[in-house]
């Protein structure tokens, strides 16, 4: 039990340094904590707008050279990706790499309508949908991030005011008190 003890303590001593080197790394962003939270909820909301600007963007390239074909939906596939092929109005037969743009509700070894881009027949939706399907996605992301970063970061806030206000206090209380001011106090 001993042997674990002094393992245990010769661990501790140890890792201190590297925890207090790691504290005071850290020490400088909890002070602003608060604006932090509200820079990465910045980040993540235009990320998210992005998103949509990046499906509004390949869905006029869609539309400005459009062709029509029927695609059958393919194994293998994930919900992001859902894989068809299709054969293009030049005959042939196309298998894009990213899958189908829009593709709520296909099931393996459907037949469905698809629009895709002359040039590039790698961007290809299901026919009739657009980006505003992901509107409401992206709104109800949008709120529920603000929902949590913004009390997060009002909460945070609050607290940095109160431990100013108490440090502000103690140093009042001292000074009154006739204990040495702090450096840098000034004089009454």
């Amino acid at each position: 039990m001993t042997r674990v003890r002094a393992l245990l303590r010769r661990a501790r001593e140890r890792a201190a340094p590297v925890l207090a080197d790691a504290l005071a790394l850290v020490r400088p962003a909890g002070r602003r904590a608060p604006e932090i939270v509200v820079a990465a909820g910045l980040v993540i909301s235009v990320l998210l707008v992005l998103v949509l600007v990046g499906a509004a963007r390949n869905d006029a390239k869609i539309d400005a050279d459009e062709g029509r074909a029927v695609a059958e939906v393919l194994e293998g596939g994930s919900r992001p990706h859902t894989f068809v092929r299709f054969t293009a109005d030049d005959g042939a037969v196309l298998t894009p790499e990213k899958g189908v743009f829009y593709p709520r509700g296909l099931e393996p070894g459907q037949l469905v309508r698809v629009e895709y881009d002359r040039s590039d027949p790698e961007l290809v939706r299901v026919a009739g949908r657009t980006w505003t399907e992901g509107l409401v996605p992206v709104v109800l992301g949008l709120v529920a991030l603000w929902a949590v970063l913004a009390p997060s970061a009002w909460l945070l806030a609050r607290a940095r005011r109160r431990r100013r206000y108490a440090a502000a206090a103690a140093r009042w209380h001292e000074r009154e008190d006739g204990e040495p001011e702090l450096a840098g106090a000034g004089s009454r």
